[in-house]
């Protein structure tokens, strides 16, 4: 049986407590079997791991980035990947805090993903993970269309 290959994801967020719940919504959901993680707890480092991981030939499958941080914030991390050459192909998930509907027509102008509201419910995170999951499975890829739609169908917002 040939092995299934690990994806790369990248976790950009400032707050230790919400990475923390990503770790364990990911193990919960199964995925950690799955991928190797990166963090970054800000946009500058996450820049620099992006770049970093080109030149070693291991880019980011998918990166799952917080908006509000200090020294760089993910807009400009999104403009950043969205922008150059040899990333805009890396799919972005905005995962944060934020509700304003402006926030989220600027990331999808800057050609975001995907954008998510961090959930409230533990639960509800580990849905969205299990939609990464299920799109590693059943298309062997991570597909920002099929986590999108998965997500809706277990979180009932289908």
């Amino acid at each position: 049986m040939p092995k299934t290959p690990r994806y790369n994801i990248l976790i950009v967020d400032d707050n230790p407590a919400e990475i923390r719940l990503m770790q364990e919504a990911i193990k919960d959901a199964g995925l950690d079997k799955m991928v190797d993680i990166s963090y970054a707890t800000d946009g500058e480092e996450a820049c620099r791991l992006i770049t970093n991981f080109f030149v070693n030939n291991k880019k980011p499958d998918v990166i799952f980035l917080d908006l509000n941080m200090p020294r760089m914030g993910g807009k400009d991390v999104l403009h950043f990947v969205k922008g150059h050459p040899s990333f805009e192909n890396i799919p972005v998930f905005v995962i944060t805090n934020s509700d304003y509907k402006r926030d989220m027509i600027d990331c999808y102008n800057l050609r975001a993903d995907g954008y998510f509201q961090k959930p409230t419910e533990f639960r509800k995170l580990v849905d969205f993970f299990i939609s990464v999951k299920q799109s590693i499975q059943v298309r062997s890829k991570i597909s920002v269309f099929w986590i999108e739609k998965t997500y809706a169908e277990l979180s009932g917002t289908a």
